[in-house]
Parts: C-alpha cells; structure tokens; sequence
C-alpha cells in the first residue's frame, strides 16, 4: 500500500469535531412538532451538548499543531456572537441545573370565502402538553358552527424557550449556519486527506432540518369536510433553490424575455414554455420588491388550502418587507353549473368540470 492510501485510512484532525457536530445535528432531526415533550426536550438536552463538544474536541485536535492561530481566528470570526453564546450557556444549564424549559406555540388560521379567521394562539409546555390530534378533535364542533361545505385551516407550530421571545427554529439555523462555516474554514486551513471527515460533511450537509424550508418542517395544512364530520392533511412539496434568501434581481427575468413588455409578460412567458415541455403546472407566487429584487415561490399540495396560506402569507409581508407586485400562476378546473357545483366538496365537483385551463394573474400591485 503506497503512503497516500496510509493517509487517507488516518483519522484527520478534523475528524472528531465533524462527529460531534454530526451528533448534535443528529438530535436535532428527530425533534419533530407533533412529538411528545419528553422526547423533544431530551433531543434538544443532547444537540446542545454535543454541539458545544465540536469546539472541545477541535482544540484536543489542533492544541499542539500550528493550525491553533486558524482555530482562534475562525472561532473569533464565526463563533463569537449571541446566538452561540446563548447555546453555551444552555449547554451548561441543561448539563448542570435542569433539561431545557421548552414552550410549544400552536396557531389556528381558518381561511372562508369572506375573510381569514386567526383563533387565539395555545401555549403549552411539559406540565400541560396535549397531543395535537386530541386538539384539533376538540374543534369540530366550531367549525360545523361556520356552515361551511368545507373548512380550509392550517396550523402552525412555534418553539421558544419558556419566557423568551426568540423562536428556536431560527437560532438553531443560524447557529448551525455558523458552525458549518467554522468547520468549512477549518477544513481549508488544515487542508487535510480524510475519508471520515469528508462522508460526516457530506451526511451534515444533507440533514433535512437545516435545508428543509421552515413552512414544511412546522407547518400542516388541513381541509375540514362538515358533512362527514373528517379531516384531510395536505401532502406537500416545494421547489427550493437551496438558498435561504432565494432574492434575486429583477433584471435577471427581464433578460430571460426581452421582447417582453414588463414582468408580467415574462411571467406568463416563462411559464407557457414550462407548460409545453412537462404538460403541467406548480402553481407559483412571483413576488417583486421594492429594492428590483424578485422571488419565486412554487409548491403542490393535495388540497387547495395550501393556496390560501400562501397568499395569506404573503399579504402580511407586503409592508414590512417592501412588497410591490405579486404575480399568480396555476391550474384550474373550469364549471358551468357553478350554483351546483358550490354545494360540493372540491373533491366531489371535479367529476362535473367542463375544461382545465391555466390561470396567471396579477394578485396585486403596490406603487413603490
């Protein structure tokens, strides 16, 4: 066996931290919305421990190397600001005082013809937890109240520390954001040839917690169906570009076209050519902000509740993000006997549709 083959079967100096990040993240992913208090706590208990250990085992590893320097500059660089502080301070609460104090937020929206129905939020934490079925159970009898054929909601999962304002969801993703830069600047500086570490790295950047948009981790939509008194939860998907900021400029579509004559011809363009080559659409948001930066949003889903949050959705950043245009595509089933039709559940009209046709169109737009 040549040398090169003896160094590639060597543990790296990375390889120890890359296990205990992998560990941390590892915890990280059974912890699940629906999951009883018991359970989530002891995942989070574990991912604060093992992810304070990346930095311990890194400086056992580097101590007596020269890449000590590279160890304290990354860590000054990447390490080094409130979120990380707060998960070594509840690194040691949790090791030393108690497991973490964690408070599960549940919030109800119900969207009807005329207008969206936020319920007031439920809190719980370990001493008054219920299961989530047993919760949405208890709220037939409000939702055959509204008289409806059918009842679109969804409901949206929020963890926090008892007591703070800081939801866990988006520290964890920047603390671990953090990490993973940390540990990416540490692999150039030592430069090494290591297996292990290199199958960690890629098992890490393959996590779904991490990648997984926000929505589709603490987010479930549901249809309410009043006469046979049943819930249906949607299946889901969505199309990510693997970025947390998925903003880019304006100018970039208006390329695409450039015989178009603003961006709603682009739109419409872009998507009749989608619509020949695979014969079907995602139905997609395109949303313009006020900086010439756009964002596609496409999704499926088995039911259409999924549309109304969405839009909901966005209708509530419009102000606070700069929102000035909002476009809409999808599919669409076209009735004529539409009084008939409104007294059906959506599953139930489809067998009396006349046509199928695409809809684009211009959900609103702001002056800037």
């Amino acid at each position: 066996m040549e040398n090169s083959d003896l160094r590639k079967n060597v543990r790296g100096l990375l390889y120890s931290a890359y296990h205990k990040l992998y560990s941390a993240l590892s915890n990280l992913e059974k912890f699940e919305k629906e999951t009883n208090f018991f359970d989530n706590i002891t995942y989070l208990d574990s991912f604060f421990s093992e992810y304070r250990n990346v930095t311990f085992m890194l400086q056992k590893s580097l101590a007596h190397t020269d890449y000590i320097n590279a160890y304290e500059e990354n860590r000054q660089k990447y390490l080094l600001n409130d979120t990380c502080k707060w998960f070594i301070d509840k690194r040691n609460e949790v090791l030393k005082q108690q497991p973490f104090d964690l408070e599960k937020k549940i919030r109800i929206i119900v969207y009807t013809p005329s207008e969206n129905l936020a319920l007031p939020e439920l809190s719980f934490t370990i001493d008054d937890d219920i299961e989530f079925s047993t919760l949405i159970d208890s709220m037939r009898e409000f939702f055959t109240k509204l008289r409806l054929v059918e009842v679109m909601f969804s409901a949206e999962f929020s963890f926090f520390e008892k007591g703070k304002n800081a939801e866990l969801y988006d520290n964890f993703v920047e603390g671990i954001s953090n990490m993973k830069l940390f540990m990416k600047a540490m692999k150039e500086a030592v430069n090494e040839s290591c297996v292990l570490s290199d199958q960690l790295e890629k098992k890490i950047n393959e996590m779904k917690f991490y990648r997984i948009p926000k929505n589709m981790l603490l987010t479930d939509d549901y249809i309410f169906y009043t006469r046979k008194n049943m819930f249906e939860r949607a299946s889901r998907a969505e199309l990510s570009l693997g970025m947390n900021d998925q903003r880019a400029p304006s100018s970039n579509f208006e390329k695409m076209f450039p015989d178009s004559k603003d961006l709603f011809e682009s739109f419409i363009m872009l998507h009749i050519v989608i619509f020949q080559m695979q014969k079907n659409l995602m139905p997609t948001c395109f949303i313009v902000y006020n900086d010439n930066t756009m964002q596609f949003m496409s999704f499926d889903s088995s039911i259409k509740t999924t549309v109304y949050r969405k839009l909901y959705e966005i209708a509530n950043r419009i102000e606070k993000e700069g929102i000035i245009d909002v476009m809409y595509v999808g599919e669409m089933y076209i009735y004529e006997n539409n009084k008939e039709i409104l007294n059906l559940e959506s599953r139930e009209r489809i067998q009396y549709k006349n046509s199928e046709a695409t809809l684009s169109h211009e959900v609103c737009k702001l002056k800037s």
